[in-house]
């Protein structure tokens, strides 16, 4: 799991302190020598980064694996969501729109109209 990974992470911030630390400490009971002092102060600014790197992975690592279930739930379900939305537009198929050139009632029908909106000669010739 993505757990594990941060897990591995933290322990490997560990090792590299312990390992800094036993550096400092070798440095420290060295005889003395030119730079010795140098040589302390980077080992110590190291292991200050390492212990400031672990402890915010360790604080921030409960955080950080709900952020990321949560975004990849939202993202799981806005899949499915768009999947369904897919499979319900596939279902209903292609919308077919009736015209005059396809359908014969609907020609007659459209004739019938027309022919009620012009005013007869009949109706007009008798009131003359």
């Amino acid at each position: 799991m993505k757990k594990d990974l941060l897990q591995a992470a933290v322990m490997r911030l560990q090792g590299s302190v312990l390992e800094t630390f036993e550096a400092i400490k070798d440095a420290y009971t060295a005889p003395a020598k030119e730079g010795a002092a140098d040589e302390i102060a980077t080992l110590a600014l190291r292991l200050a980064h390492l212990e400031g790197g672990l402890i915010t992975l360790q604080q921030y690592s409960n955080q950080i694996i709900e952020t990321a279930e949560k975004e990849a739930m939202e993202t799981a379900l806005a899949a499915a969501r768009q999947a369904l939305a897919d499979a319900r537009s596939a279902s209903e198929g292609p919308s077919a729109e009736v015209t005059e050139d396809i359908s014969k009632t609907m020609k007659k029908v459209k004739n019938v109209q027309e022919q009620q909106k012009k005013p007869s000669r009949k109706k007009k010739e008798s009131k003359e």
